[in-house]
């Protein structure tokens, strides 16, 4: 009996790893299951290199259909003499699955920025960005990383003064990355076009680690 136990056990294991694994190479993460998780709140740690110079803090609510998502970010870097700063603030209005409405602030280096996104009843968003009407795109997402959604959309606009991207998305496989405290298991998908993101997802829709380039650095967030 107790060998029996035992077996059942590790075929237990064996299946769910297989299914974990089996989430990773056959489509995207799951987003619904990130949003619908129940409150939590994901840190990440900002490097340059490998010189910690921020951290960006993802607050996900469910709300009954909706969704609130809050996200705070705050960068200091020293280059030579120089100070840089940034300092960012979104909430987002998820409904269905669907990003319903945006807000953003942000002071890029001293630059403020300000951004309003809502979705009229045909499906398109209104857009006002630093004061100023814009047409948004149709199907244009925010670059908004904590969701894989983002790898669905064509077009895609920057959280800091809606600059629009052409983007293509593409997946890179299967990998291990350390984050969370933690070797986990994650789809490796890359972001290509106006915008170039390598993003690392688990397999319940969660973002465990996002590399670029900017200025010639490697950036990295990843997973507290």
């Amino acid at each position: 009996m107790t060998k029996m136990r035992t077996n059942c056990a590790t075929l237990s294991a064996a299946l769910m790893s297989a299914l974990v694994m089996g989430a990773l190479l056959t489509g995207l993460p799951d987003s619904a299951a990130a949003q619908g998780a129940g409150d939590r709140t994901l840190t990440y740690q900002i490097l340059m290199g490998e010189d910690p110079v921020g951290t960006e803090q993802v607050r996900i609510e469910p709300q009954g259909d909706r969704t609130k998502v809050t996200v705070t970010a705050t960068t200091r870097v020293k280059v030579l003499f120089i100070n840089f700063r940034y300092d960012h603030k979104r909430e987002e209005l998820w409904k269905g699955g669907t990003l319903d409405s945006m807000t953003a602030t942000t002071d890029d280096d001293g630059t403020p920025h300000k951004i309003e996104m809502a979705r009229d009843d045909g499906g398109y968003y209104r857009l006002t960005v630093d004061g100023k009407a814009q047409k948004a795109p149709a199907g244009a997402l925010p670059l908004t990383l904590w969701t894989p959604d983002v790898l669905k959309h064509r077009e895609l606009l920057s959280v800091i003064d809606a600059a629009p991207y052409k983007v293509a998305a593409r997946r890179v496989g299967a990998e291990t990355v350390e984050a969370g405290g933690k070797v986990q298991e994650a789809a490796h998908h890359r972001i290509e076009g106006d915008v170039e993101r390598d993003l690392w997802y688990a397999a319940d829709g969660t973002l465990l680690k996002t590399r670029f380039k900017r200025s010639g650095y490697d950036i990295t967030y990843v997973l507290k």
